[in-house]
């Protein structure tokens, strides 16, 4: 056959109604055994699959997930994709991943695709934007179920699976004051994102909890692209040349930072300590030791995917923690060595 095989199909095979196929391959008490084993051999010889999405109309559940994603490059991102789909994947679901690259666009068009295709949820790290908000809302007024992982969706109050930023980036930035660094840097998203603000706080946190003083001109906006790190980094470097550690928002900012550092001639970590979040393995190309938040991407995933299921199949209201946090921890990367947990 070169078309796909459908239930009327099995159904004149076998001299029954279609009715009668759907019945049995859904094992309903009124078809015999005989009849269904009968029904699930036939359909199996003429290469019959469901129709999700038909299926999906007529149970009202699709059993889909749909996981909306910043960028697969980032090994953060990926790690937590992987938890999502194989917690998904054990109970019962399959995930439909969608990259959105920090594009608004992108996500509008992810999100109306899920939407339209009628998955049972959707899990989602958004853009650096507000412009989705009104969609989103929409969405879950039809009964989609909603979930944000790792960046809080400011305005909606969907629940939410991530980190402590705030902390995270306190307790980064105290253990590279703890080394003897005074002269700190902060490269990266500083606004449009909660997560960025918080960062940004725990950095100064940090500063005033060790009695620090923070100069503002080492608070170094930048995209989080390799190109605008490794720029601003290295003009920063030429205006300030004592800066003797950089807090990075983020693994392609610190590998675009880490980049200028060594283009500069100078070392790492001996001249310029380098902190970071995410535990990045696209860092590891620059060769040097540095600091990272270990931010548990992989439980992040699984946790998503529990909270998102235990909506979907609630009877009622869903009783659930609205914000969960998953406990970071400040990792040293030690080239040639084993690595140390603080």
């Amino acid at each position: 056959m070169n078309k796909r095989v459908t239930l009327k199909d099995i159904a004149k095979v076998l001299n029954v109604t279609p009715a009668t196929v759907s019945k049995a391959l859904r094992e309903c008490d009124d078809i015999s055994k005989g009849m269904q084993k009968t029904v699930k051999e036939t359909a199996g010889e003429l290469g019959y699959r469901p129709n999700i999405l038909a299926r999906s109309l007529i149970n009202k559940k699709s059993k889909l997930l749909g996981v909306v994603i910043p960028d697969l490059r980032i090994s953060f991102f990926t790690e937590v994709t992987r938890g999502i789909y194989e917690e998904a994947s054990k109970l019962g679901y399959e995930a439909i991943l969608m990259v959105h690259d920090e594009n608004p666009e992108n996500e509008k068009k992810k999100l109306e695709f899920l939407s339209d295709i009628n998955v049972d949820g959707i899990l989602i790290a958004s853009a650096d934007s507000n412009e989705n908000l009104k969609l989103l809302e929409t969405i879950s007024s039809h009964g989609i179920k909603i979930v944000a992982w790792d960046r809080k969706i400011e305005g909606l109050d969907f629940p939410v699976v991530h980190g402590d930023d705030r902390k995270a980036a306190f307790n980064l930035t105290s253990e590279i004051i703890k080394q003897g660094r005074k002269k700190i840097a902060f490269i990266g998203a500083t606004k449009s994102i909660q997560l960025a603000n918080d960062r940004i706080n725990g950095f100064i946190d940090a500063h005033k909890h060790h009695g620090i003083s923070l100069n503002e001109n080492l608070i170094v906006p930048c995209e989080r692209k390799f190109e605008a790190s490794f720029n601003e980094m290295k003009k920063t470097l030429e205006k300030i040349n004592d800066i003797d550690a950089v807090v990075c928002f983020g693994g392609v900012v610190a590998y675009g930072a880490g980049s200028a550092i060594l283009e500069l001639d100078k070392s790492i970590p001996d001249d310029i300590m380098l902190g970071e979040f995410g535990d990045n393995s696209l860092v590891t190309r620059l060769g040097v030791s540095y600091y990272t938040v270990n931010q548990n991407p992989y439980r992040i995933g699984i946790e998503a995917v529990n909270l998102i299921v235990k909506c979907i199949e609630s009877d009622g209201e869903c009783q659930i923690e609205k914000d969960q946090i998953i406990e970071t921890k400040i990792l040293y990367r030690n080239v040639g060595a084993r690595t140390f947990d603080n």
